[in-house]
């Protein structure tokens, strides 16, 4: 132990964990509408409420008192304690923390596997740059950190219990990846190298009392049935989800590099030459945790992560036999301080700064801000017919005064029935209207220009049973007439998203000269606000300024260097 902390600390070692940490911190700024990041909030912000692990719906009005399997508990507890002290925008300062954390945790297991720092380094980048495009704001997070925890531990050495037990009883309670976790103890546990039968039955015992300790959560047994349905339910629809479906399936995310490094694997045939074992031995625990996620990340994307970080304990011994063919102490701090440029040059178009950071990481600006503002302010409440995504986001907002008929939550709370009943509306079915009406849905909140937005609208005006209330920026909101409500409408107060969606309406109406005067006051206020940034473009363009509207996309990409603005 003393020699691996000696060579941590050795100035090759802090360079190259430096370059690491800066680089993980690179790969922290994947852009993505993190959906579920607002009911992970609102349930923290209920468990305080409520005092209690136990929790029942109390945010639709399709499934409204039924159980909620609430899993990841603990995850929203901290999560809400974190916005409190901080404020939401901080939230992606945890997300950073989470992300660095977990790969300089790795890097330092690699290099203790390994022996060499400059392929520990490698091997746990290729792993963060494999993961990226799945680092959300979401509990998962800690299941990528507690892997990385669980290798630094358990990997080629006996792990005390004292450490393994407190490890298995937070990650239970943090998200379902525990289940994983628990498969992957057994691989390293087991006796590989000096197989006794002693050793294997520290190894079973272990085992077992890690298993019993994820016992230990406010839903006993369920919590490990969980993960299994969508391991071996096929029937079960919430599979069909784009994050869940196969990496060769079209839509969700995706990651490039996954498919290179698919085949990576392919390189542990190195390890049949005695040559090479003599200097590597053989990584049992790697090959076999390889094989094993690659077939998980081949099924579902979502295991993409778990596989890159196990790839790297597979590929690091190997990288470290050849890089230990450079034996010149400034030959490798030369690959080291490459390795901080190169760290520095993929972080410097990134912002630290919270606010413009939160904006683009969790695509803030495709949320109905604005609309929800006009429902709060004219005091409406009850059953939302919402888009998908939005549900979450009415929750945090109203805290249950908007009851949505589905949301993120999935089949931790909703059925076949209520997933196949909105996939209908999404699709604009035949009857779809009436299927809307039938659910008991009072206000019907959708986006204006995506997911057949305008049509939908003008086929529940056309009903004469609907009227519209509200559109802004990016929705409309639309009631049944059956619905009492102010006799004066109220306007949100004065924002800039209230002036965006003054705005926005100017341009659909054909008014651009206004149009462009509101957008630039959005943009001195707001100045990285994405939609402000596009319209302000749009209608720069429209105007013949072609060279006025791409000075305001180099000023919006000096705030975030996005992918999302044309």
């Amino acid at each position: 132990m003393q020699a691996v902390t000696a060579s941590l600390t050795r100035p090759l070692s802090l360079l190259l964990l430096l370059a690491g940490a800066l680089l993980y911190l690179s790969y922290g700024y994947t852009e993505m509408a993190g959906s579920d990041m607002w009911w992970h909030l609102a349930a923290g912000r209920e468990l305080v409420q409520t005092g209690s692990a136990w929790m029942v719906d109390d945010w639709s009005f399709s499934r409204h008192g039924e159980d909620w399997l609430n899993h990841e508990w603990f995850a929203d507890l901290l999560y809400y304690g974190w916005v409190s002290l901080f404020g939401v925008e901080s939230i992606v300062y945890w997300k950073w923390l989470v992300v660095v954390c977990t790969f300089l945790v790795l890097q330092v297991t690699l290099q203790r596997q390994s022996g060499d720092a400059i392929a520990a380094f490698i091997a746990a980048g290729l792993a963060a740059a494999i993961a990226a495009p799945f680092i959300d704001v979401r509990p998962h997070l800690y299941t990528l950190l507690f892997y990385c925890l669980l290798l630094y531990m358990a990997l080629e050495r006996s792990p005390p219990r004292r450490w393994l037990l407190p490890l298995f009883l937070l990650w239970v309670n943090l998200h379902g990846g525990f289940f994983f976790g628990l498969m992957a103890l057994a691989i390293l546990l087991f006796p590989w190298r000096r197989f006794s039968l002693p050793g294997l039955r520290v190894a079973v015992v272990t085992g077992l009392l890690c298993a019993a300790v994820c016992l230990l959560n406010p839903s006993g047994f369920k919590t490990f049935l969980y993960p299994l349905v969508y391991a071996f339910d096929d029937s079960s629809p919430y599979r069909g989800l784009g994050e869940w479906l196969s990496p060769f399936a079209e839509g969700g995310i995706r990651s490039p590099l996954f498919f290179y490094f698919m085949w990576a694997p392919l390189a542990g045939l190195l390890y049949c030459l005695p040559s090479v074992r003599r200097v590597t031995g053989v990584p049992w625990e790697g090959l076999l945790l390889t094989g094993l996620t690659l077939a998980m990340a081949l099924t579902s994307r979502r295991f993409i992560p778990i596989y890159a970080i196990s790839l790297a304990l597979l590929l690091a011994p190997l990288l470290a036999a050849f890089f230990s063919q450079v034996r010149i102490p400034a030959l490798r701090f030369a690959v080291a301080a490459v390795a901080l440029v190169f760290a520095l040059l993929r972080l410097a178009p990134y912002p630290l700064q919270a606010a413009p950071a939160f904006h683009y990481l969790t695509a803030e600006y495709n949320y109905p801000e604005d609309t929800v503002s006009f429902m709060q302010a004219n005091g409406l409440s009850g059953n939302v017919y919402a888009y998908y995504n939005w549900g979450g986001y009415l929750h945090w907002r109203s805290d249950g005064e908007l009851r949505v008929y589905i949301d993120g939550r999935a089949d931790t709370v909703y059925n076949a029935e209520n997933y196949y009943h909105y996939v209908g509306v999404l699709g604009g079915a035949p009857g779809w209207v009436e299927t809307v009406e039938s659910s008991g849905a009072q206000f019907m909140l959708w986006p204006y220009a995506q997911r057949g937005g305008q049509a939908k609208l003008q086929e529940l005006l056309a009903t004469g049973r609907w009227r519209p209330l509200y559109q802004d920026s990016v929705s409309w909101l639309a009631a049944r007439t059956t619905v009492k409500l102010p006799d004066e409408a109220i306007a949100p107060p004065t924002s800039p998203v209230r002036q965006l969606t003054r705005a926005m309406v100017m341009y659909r109406r054909g008014d651009y000269d206004r149009s462009l005067e509101t957008v630039r006051a959005v943009r001195e206020a707001v100045p990285w606000q994405k939609t402000a940034c596009q319209l302000q473009a749009t209608l720069l363009r429209a105007n013949g300024d072609a060279r006025g509207a791409a000075a305001v996309l180099l000023d919006c990409y000096s705030y975030f260097p996005t992918a999302m603005l044309r």
